[in-house]
Parts: structure tokens; C-alpha cells; sequence
């Protein structure tokens, strides 16, 4: 394991107050593997406080309060919700009603024209990020809990797969520098994220 591995173990450690034994982290691969070992090795506390549903109605919440439809569901492209028009200005509105971080948004929700593949000879020298606006309502919700996962998550009393879901992104986020919209749980710590 290298420095920066450990370095991210010893923070999911801290966070979730358990240890994972050697042995177990080796075979660790992804974001998704990481949170599935703590939901396995952690008490799960009872009754579920569907923390997953109350961030969806805050988001809804805070659209209706930005003049936007809040007739919502988590399967819609957030760009079906968020018109494309003044979209920086309603983003940074949206966030400001909602009183939460948000992901950021990329060049290619706020460009007028696809960013294509930077290519010579045949070789990709750049690969543009998908735009944010493509991604599912369920995904966003996941991001801004991900991007606020110490105001959402009691780690002495986890009571959801979702909690830990999204602090397992969010500590991933914090650690590795990389924007949270880049951090799904099928993403692998070494290929994706760039942790050796």
C-alpha cells in the first residue's frame, strides 16, 4: 500500500472508529467495496432515519424556492430540472437556498457546444468531464450529501447503507483532490482516482 492508500484508510478509521485489518483492505478495490466492508463490520442502528429521502426533499425544497418545479424524480436528468439559461446564476441560487455545498459545475455544462476529445495523431491528450447537468436527480442528491457528509452523518450512529455511502465519497473527495462528481462507488481507488 502506498502512502496516499494509507493515508485514506487511516482517514476512513478515524471517521467510522474501526479498524481495517490489513488483510482486508489489500483486497479493497473500489469506493463501492470500501463502504460495503464498513456496512458489514459496523452496527447498523435502528430505525433507519432515511437520510437519502430527506436530502432529496431539501434539494426539492430549495428548486421550489428558486422559482423552479420541484415535480421531481430521482431517475430525471438534473438538466430536465435546471434550465441551461442563467444556469450559473440559478446553481449558486439553489445552493444558497439550500444552505448546503453543491458540486461544481464543469466546462461542459457551461459550454453552448460539446467539448470533444483533444486528440494528435490518433492519441487522446484530454478527455473532457461528462457534463454534471447529464446526471441523474439520485445523483445529485448523493453529491451534495457526499459534499456535506459531517452536517448529514452521525458516525456513532449510522443507521443506512446510504450514510455510509456517501461519507465513503465524501472522505474519498476530501483525500484525493478530485471533484466529488468524479467519485461513484463502482470508481477504483487506483484506475480512477489515482491512488497507488
Amino acid at each position: 500500500m502506498s502512502l496516499d492508500s494509507v493515508e485514506l484508510l487511516m482517514r476512513f478509521e478515524k471517521e467510522f472508529k474501526k479498524d481495517v485489518p490489513y488483510l482486508a483492505a489489500e483486497k479493497i478495490g473500489t469506493v463501492g467495496e470500501m463502504s460495503n466492508w464498513f456496512y458489514q463490520n459496523l452496527t447498523i442502528h435502528q430505525p433507519d432515519r432515511q437520510l437519502e429521502n430527506e436530502i432529496y426533499t431539501l434539494i426539492k425544497k430549495a428548486l421550489k424556492d428558486s422559482g423552479l418545479s420541484d415535480k421531481v424524480s430521482f431517475e430525471q436528468k438534473v438538466k430536465e430540472i435546471i434550465p441551461k439559461e442563467n444556469l450559473e446564476q440559478t446553481w449558486e441560487q439553489i445552493a444558497t437556498k439550500l444552505k448546503l455545498k453543491m458540486p461544481r459545475l464543469n466546462k461542459q455544462d457551461l459550454s453552448d457546444s460539446e467539448i470533444r476529445d483533444v486528440k494528435i495523431l490518433g492519441i487522446r491528450l484530454y478527455k473532457p468531464k461528462p457534463a454534471f447537468l447529464e446526471s441523474d436527480f439520485k445523483r445529485l442528491v448523493e453529491c451534495v450529501g457526499a459534499l456535506n457528509y459531517d452536517k448529514f452523518v452521525d458516525f456513532d450512529k449510522i443507521t443506512s447503507k446510504f450514510e455510509i455511502d456517501i461519507a465513503v465519497i465524501g472522505l474519498t473527495y476530501d483525500q484525493c483532490g478530485v471533484d466529488v462528481d468524479e467519485v461513484f462507488l463502482n470508481s477504483s481507488f487506483t484506475n480512477d482516482l489515482g491512488i497507488d
